[in-house]
């Protein structure tokens, strides 16, 4: 059941589709994940490279619904313009973990050959240790196993529809240098790199100030956890942060969940579909070995 901070009323999709207004939209790089994903630092990278960022524009006018208030959002207009919009899965209540930004935008009216998908995943634990971590008591592990389904299927969708589609996972920065890792993403969506988009983020545009083409909306009281962005707001480049020290703080039952939920089968397709896009090696996940 939703907590009564978090959802106050059902929100049919429906009523999510009809606030967005398409107009003459841009091509929009659709970003998919469950959150904490390592995602939002992404918006320094898109922005850098020249793409306004938008942080989760169709979630917060569902957010401002389930509050019983209203919102829309416009997107932003011209098929010569290129956005990026960041939509997360979860983690407050159930109608968050089954949430298809996808399929919004295309009910909204969409044109199909302006939109292309970027699904971002990061193995489970890590992922599961974060929503623990901040987004506690509200939040519950069988949330974050839909969220990892949920993900999937908006990714099965892209594919189905032949949408360009790409899938990363948060170890590729890991296991490789960012620089490569962001070069070969930026080059999927015919991005060209430069070295600001990885390094030296403390010379440029707070994240606040509208030159650095990172949008963020207002979103209602009840969803505002303060600190959750600090580490992307504070770095000064694009860096793997690494939680296994984290782990052992896990509840044995969460982590059944997970297991039994099949979310390690999950990330680790989106593993070797991200070494198969980007050409690069990536570990496979040994979380679970940690927490033995």
């Amino acid at each position: 059941m939703a907590d009564d901070r978090h959802q106050k009323r059902p929100v049919p999709l429906p009523e999510v589709v009809e606030r967005i207004q398409v107009g003459d939209p841009a091509r929009v790089i659709l970003s998919v994940s469950p959150c904490r994903s390592g995602t939002t630092a992404l918006l320094r990278v898109f922005a850098v490279a020249g793409v306004a960022a938008h942080y989760q524009q169709i979630k917060n006018v569902m957010r401002w619904r389930m509050q019983g208030a209203e919102a829309t959002w416009q997107v932003p207009q011209g098929p010569g313009e290129t956005v990026l919009l960041k939509e997360t899965i979860g983690p407050f209540t159930e109608l968050e973990s089954t949430f298809n930004p996808l399929e919004v935008l295309l009910r909204a009216g969409f044109p199909p050959d302006r939109l292309q998908v970027l699904l971002l995943g990061r193995a489970p634990l890590s992922t599961w240790s974060s929503w623990e971590q901040w987004d506690s008591p509200w939040t519950r592990a069988a949330f974050l196993v839909r969220a990892y389904h949920t993900t999937e299927q908006i990714r099965q969708q892209a594919l189905r529809l032949t949408l360009p589609t790409t899938t990363l996972v948060y170890e590729a920065l890991r296991d490789n240098a960012p620089a490569i890792v962001v070069e070969r993403l930026l080059a999927r969506f015919g991005l060209a790199f430069v070295p600001a988009a990885v390094s030296g983020w403390q010379s440029l545009p707070p994240w606040s100030d509208p030159a650095s083409r990172m949008i963020f909306p207002q979103e209602p009281a009840a969803f505002d956890v303060p600190g959750v962005h600090d580490r992307a707001l504070q770095a000064d480049g694009l860096e793997f942060f690494d939680r296994s020290d984290r782990l052992h703080q896990l509840r044995a039952a969460d982590i059944a969940t997970i297991w039994d939920g099949g979310v390690p089968a999950i990330y680790d397709l989106w593993r070797t579909q991200c070494q198969a896009d980007f050409g690069l090696s990536i570990h496979p996940d040994r979380e679970k070995e940690v927490v033995r």
